[in-house]
Order: structure tokens, then sequence, then C-alpha cells
């Protein structure tokens, strides 16, 4: 049985979760520039690897609230395909310094 807060999830609002993680390490714009889809923001992040975009559920803009996340009319994208975008995610997460905190040892009981 699912709680009540993993039964409000959905796997847009999962993905908008951990976008929040780009967005609060490299910022980001929202954009209304497909018109395939009119009613879903376009989230852009610029980061070393390039441009990565995604659409937004409108109704997980909250999840971005404290980030400030400025509207930009007509951003410009780079033209990447979903491929793209995600090898450039894959480089981008191996160059990603690792972060300093004692960490649980896998495995150990």
């Amino acid at each position: 049985m699912h709680s009540e807060l993993e039964a409000g999830f959905t796997v847009y609002r999962e993905r908008a979760h951990l976008l929040g993680g780009y967005v609060a390490l490299f910022g980001g714009v929202f954009s209304h520039t497909d018109e395939k889809s009119p009613g879903w923001p376009v989230l852009y992040i610029e980061t070393p690897k390039g441009q990565c975009s995604w659409h937004i559920n409108p109704d997980d803009l909250d999840v971005f609230e404290g980030l400030k996340v400025p509207f930009v009319d007509d951003y410009p994208w780079d033209g990447h395909t979903t491929e793209e975008k995600y090898f450039r995610i894959e480089a981008l997460n191996l160059k990603l310094p690792k972060m300093t905190y004692s960490k649980p040892e896998y495995g150990k009981p």
C-alpha cells in the first residue's frame, strides 16, 4: 500500500524533483516554446556539457518555487534530440564532483 505522499507522485513529479538539483547547480529558465504543447512550460538548463530541456507538467511548477526559475519569452532551443540530451547528462554526471560527506558502506548490514 502506498502512502498519501507516494500516491500524489507521478513520474513527471519525481523527475521535476530530480531536475531541481540540476537547477540548483546550473540555474534554469522556463519558456513556452513548444507549439505542440503550449500548456507545458519547457525547462532549459545550460550545463557545462550543453543545453538540456524538459517539458514540465504545469501541476509540478511548485517544485521549482524556491529555486526562483524565471519565465523567459522565446528562449532559444539549440536543437538537441532526446538522445543527445541524455548523452550530455551522462557526460555531466561523470564530471560532477563527488559530494564530501560520510557515506554508508553499502552491502554491509
